[in-house]
């Protein structure tokens, strides 16, 4: 039988969302669990009208959700395997600068006029996903992306946890990862299991939340809808921007 290629590369950005929905932030490391990025998606707003298993408000019904900054208060250490709530403290600031503890009931209200309905407000520490614990997209896929769409398309656009730039591998590669593991630094073991079905999230520019609807059309037409993967944690552990990353 022959042998699945070698796929080799350094994980070129670490990002996590501590309000789903909301924009993210680079890191310098972290401790990912089976559950995924401590302090990834922690919190979040759903629709208690909404009974199907996708009821969480984010910049697909209100695009103003990605100008809103979090900031971990006292950011849980990448030595903290499993931190008191505590550490969980966010304070988010609205483009208008006011700033809010997320718990806030002002802040639930700021949200709610926004969306236009009642909103719940969540929080659990085992994080909250659309599909699986943790995401990963390539710089060559987004790079690819960016000459389809004749637009500079910024890795933001994507929230995914892991932008990997692979050393000779092209765009896309991560779609033929699926069923494969990769091991990013020391310890940290994933497994690749579905690709990422894009929406119109990434549409919206990070910084202006300005629609370009030709992303999600390339996207749909070219590339089945997806860009990047989702994985399941085999092996816990710190990682950091710089590490290299392999494929089995």
């Amino acid at each position: 039988m022959t042998e699945p290629p070698r796929v080799t590369g350094t994980l070129q950005y670490l990002r996590r969302y501590p309000v789903k929905g909301i924009a993210g932030e680079d890191l310098s490391e972290v401790f990912v669990t089976f559950a995924g990025l401590i302090g990834d998606r922690v919190y979040a707003f759903s629709d208690p009208q909404n009974h199907t298993d996708m009821p969480w408000m984010t910049a697909r019904q209100w695009r103003g959700m990605l100008l809103l900054q979090p900031r971990f208060l006292e950011p849980p250490s990448a030595a903290q395997e499993r931190p008191a709530e505590n550490t969980f403290r966010v304070e988010v600031t609205t483009p208008e600068g006011a700033r809010y503890n997320v718990r806030d009931p002002q802040f639930h209200r700021y949200l709610e006029q926004h969306f236009g309905r009642p909103l719940e407000f969540r929080f659990s520490e085992r994080s909250m996903h659309d599909a699986r614990p943790v995401s990963l997209i390539s710089r060559q896929t987004i790079d690819a992306l960016s000459a389809e769409t004749l637009l500079p398309l910024d890795h933001r656009r994507f929230r995914a946890n892991f932008v990997v730039d692979w050393d000779s591998t092209g765009p896309f590669c991560e779609d033929s990862l699926v069923g494969r593991r990769i091991h990013i630094g020391d310890v940290l073991e994933i497994m690749i299991v579905k690709n990422d079905m894009r929406c119109i999230v990434i549409t919206l520019d990070p910084d202006t939340a300005a629609a370009s609807p030709e992303v999600l059309q390339v996207v749909a037409r070219h590339h089945a809808s997806c860009a990047g993967v989702y994985g399941a944690v085999l092996r816990e552990g710190i990682v950091r921007p710089g590490d290299r990353v392999s494929v089995d």
